[in-house]
């Protein structure tokens, strides 16, 4: 590799050429940074990855770009590249390739735990699942999620007990979980939470922002179809929604952390002869 560090379009297109088989966005992304191809990762690295893909297919019309199944793509051998993409089998699935300004879900967040909010602090953050175990400072990888819109449910065990949904920017997800938790009514009847946003994350910058305002029959069918099967967990759907954008695990607060910490050092030195 020359000295000067390579673009992503560039690094994508080099992990594509040497795999041996079809590889996912998500670990095409792992791939590039483990290898040293990109050392600026910047906040969602998959999903940058995503949007290179969907360009170079659809605005590039790369046709040696194969997707194989649904956010899985391999590089077809030279002499193949004659043949065209209605010759590929046919696939009605989305993934988060497919018209990246059109999306169902465009980031959610499974069972997170309300006592590692600082309800005290206006953020609920969180870290791309693919950006591995992060480590250091909260900024190189915290994204923060209080302005999210869309759909959330509170959780007590392993029932939903509310769902409820955030369209208005001054009334976002933080403000509408913190109203719930400092509601007496609530205070003792749920204990986790889950959220289905429809804004979007800069994959440089880690900041929210909107999507177009109007939504194909497709999307809204999938956003609701994503939901419901990740709420319900049906027994007999093998796979999640049609398109679930990415995954974002929870952080602990560094309120919290810091607390925690101290309060362990405390318990050691007490321990200490």
């Amino acid at each position: 590799m020359s000295e000067q560090e390579m673009s992503w379009r560039q690094a994508v297109l080099q992990v594509l050429d040497e795999a041996d088989g079809p590889l996912h966005y998500r670990d095409i992304a792992a791939e590039i940074l483990n290898s040293g191809l990109k050392k600026s990762a910047g906040k969602t690295p998959s999903d940058t990855v995503a949007g290179i893909i969907s360009r170079l297919i659809s605005d590039e019309g790369r046709l040696d770009i194969v997707k194989s199944q649904p956010g899985y793509f391999y590089m077809r051998a030279e002499a193949d590249t004659s043949a065209t993409p209605e010759q590929e089998e046919p696939d009605d699935e989305l993934d988060a390739t497919d018209v990246p300004r059109n999306l169902a879900v465009a980031a959610y967040g499974l069972h997170w735990e309300r006592d590692k909010v600082d309800w005290s602090a206006r953020r609920l953050y969180g870290w791309d699942d693919a950006n591995f175990n992060p480590v250091g400072n909260y900024d190189d990888f915290a994204i923060d999620f209080a302005n999210q819109q869309g759909v959330y449910l509170l959780h007590s065990w392993d029932a939903v007990v509310y769902v409820g949904r955030t369209t208005a920017e001054h009334n976002g997800l933080f403000q509408r979980l913190q109203a719930h938790h400092s509601a007496p009514a609530w205070s003792a009847k749920w204990e986790r939470f889950s959220w289905f946003g429809i804004r979007r994350v800069n994959s440089e910058t880690g900041e929210l922002y909107d999507g177009p305002d109007n939504a194909s029959k497709q999307v809204v069918s999938s956003l609701m179809e994503s939901v419901l099967i990740e709420t319900l967990r049906p027994a007999f759907n093998r796979r999640q929604g049609d398109y679930m954008g990415t995954l974002y695990r929870q952080l602990i607060d560094p309120g919290i952390a810091e607390r925690e910490t101290r309060a362990m050092w405390q318990r050691i030195v007490k321990l200490m002869p």
